[in-house]
């Protein structure tokens, strides 16, 4: 057996040395990747999971530092709030994993409209929150804001689409408008309520008033929730006319009384229905009390009646709203050929193919489809011959400029060419907003097909404009029973050789 000793060397001795020194190696690199992986989750959990930005957490910090910092040099920090405008549009088009594309690209194209030592986090889902640190003042501010809109003003291309997207900011400024974090960012969120009231694509400042704002608003939502059940919701019906003077029809528009706050501006509350998806509902409930009433005026009227009903963008996203309209239809007993569906230019403009295949669908039960404020949206007219649209709603600030003193402003060719267009496409067209007898004369001259405004009549309740249609309905019959009464009465002439008073 041979000697495992050899030359004084303990073989056996030696491995097992070796044995432990390699499991201290190991035991330290597993030690080492351990603390690395720990440092990892640790800086995970202060950054967003979508656009890899810091999270609300880690802005929170970071603000709160800055305050520190600002308090002990005087400085003048600001915080900015921005949110996409009606994002929720791009989840229901492209799905939450295209939205989340569209996030990091407009992260990164906001990262690149900042100075280094600012800050840029998201807030999860469409919100980012900016800080601002050592900045002159509030109008400062507002211009880095400014930037801000700039750089997301560009499309957005995700696959085969291409979106567009705008932003509101609010901004709020330390020491002016808050002494801690907290204040500020709530400051700042009012402002932020207020861009979007106004439209949207815009940014508001803080002011002592906007807290009281930011309140009556979430006390309106709270009320229009309740708005449906309660009954205060009610529907009103514009009357359209033909040129001669007949009754074509009316459009839907909704009305809200509250019984504290009387009655709320349409431009108040649907916009504040929208972006808090009440719309849904309430839209299903104004398309089906619309259509149930224009079902029963059709036996009041001596021709069928055409009813107008607008559609927001979160009904058109939704995924079963041609089978709601056709429900509605099919429930209140109106033939699908009067009803016009309204949807507006650019929010048409902005759907793809497939999203659109919903107005094929209805269009191939009857119903009619009309754009709504046509001219203001996208100039693209191909869509006109694609899509199967039945009437052009011309805007109504078209016809206020129809006879403007200053040629350079009026819009009459502008009016003549969109009515020559949709003729030769076998449009109907409607010129809403009709204020004026000049204005009327001048679009009968340029070959109009229908009115609508307050020169012809005011939005009414539903029990007014059956009254409405009622005398209508029964001045013509009388004109018509005057004329076929007339025809009697003419004198037949007499027989030759008979005079006036021979038998």
């Amino acid at each position: 057996m041979p000697n495992e000793r050899s030359h004084g060397l303990d073989l056996k001795g030696f491995m097992l040395k070796i044995d432990r020194l390699d499991a201290v190696g190991r035991l330290r690199n597993a030690e080492r990747r351990i603390g690395e992986l720990e440092q990892r989750v640790s800086e995970l959990s202060l950054l967003d999971a979508v656009t890899g930005l810091p999270n609300h957490r880690h802005f929170a910090d970071r603000l709160t530092q800055a305050l520190l910092v600002a308090q002990r040099h005087g400085h003048i920090a600001a915080v900015l709030l921005l949110d996409l405008d009606r994002f929720k549009r791009v989840n229901d088009l492209l799905g939450h994993h295209g939205g989340d594309e569209v996030l990091r690209q407009a992260g990164q194209r906001l990262q690149g409209a900042l100075r280094q030592g600012d800050t840029l986090a998201c807030m999860g889902g469409d919100r980012f929150l900016i800080l601002l640190q050592e900045i002159k003042d509030a109008a400062a501010a507002a211009r880095v804001g400014q930037k801000l809109l700039e750089a997301l003003q560009a499309p957005f291309h995700v696959g085969s689409r291409e979106l567009d997207l705008t932003a509101s900011i609010g901004v709020c400024v330390y020491p002016n408008d808050g002494m801690d974090a907290q204040v500020l960012e709530a400051h700042a969120e009012s402002a932020l309520c207020r861009a979007r009231e106004r439209g949207g694509n815009r940014i508001e400042c803080f002011t002592s008033t906007l807290n009281e704002v930011s309140l009556e608003r979430q006390e309106l939502e709270s009320c229009l929730r309740s708005a449906l059940q309660n009954g205060e919701l009610q529907m009103y019906y514009q009357p359209q006319f033909f040129m001669d003077g007949r009754l074509a029809g009316a459009e839907a528009l909704m009305r809200w009384n509250h019984p504290l706050l009387g009655a709320v501006p349409p431009v108040k509350f649907i916009p504040l229905a929208e972006e808090s998806r009440l719309i849904l509902p309430i839209g299903e409930w104004a398309l089906r009390e619309a259509c149930g009433q224009m079902a029963k005026w059709q036996s009041i009227s001596p021709s069928p009646l055409l009813l107008a009903v607008n559609v927001s963008v979160l009904q058109f996203v939704n995924g079963d709203w041609d089978a709601c309209v056709a429900k509605a239809l099919a429930d209140t007993g109106l033939d699908a050929g009067c009803l016009e569906l309204e949807l507006t230019e650019s929010l048409v403009m902005r759907q793809g193919h497939d999203d659109l295949l919903p107005l094929h669908r209805l269009r191939e039960i009857g119903t009619r489809i009309a754009i709504d404020d046509f001219g203001t949206g996208y100039s693209s007219l191909g869509y006109l011959q694609r899509l199967p649209i039945t009437t052009l709603k011309l805007d109504q600030s078209f016809i206020a400029a129809l006879q403007s003193e200053d040629p350079a402003l009026s819009s009459e060719a502008i009016v003549r060419a969109v009515i020559q267009l949709a003729h030769s496409l076998n449009l109907t067209v409607v010129a809403e907003g009709v204020e004026t007898e000049g204005q009327r004369d001048m679009l009968e001259l340029l070959g109009c097909d229908c009115l609508q405004g307050f020169l012809l009549g005011r939005p009414l309740p539903a029990d007014a404009f059956e009254a409405m249609l009622e005398f209508m309905s029964t001045k013509q019959f009388l004109k018509k029973a005057s004329r076929a009464s007339e025809e009697v009465k003419v004198p037949r002439p007499a027989p030759a050789g008979r005079g006036r008073g021979s038998r």
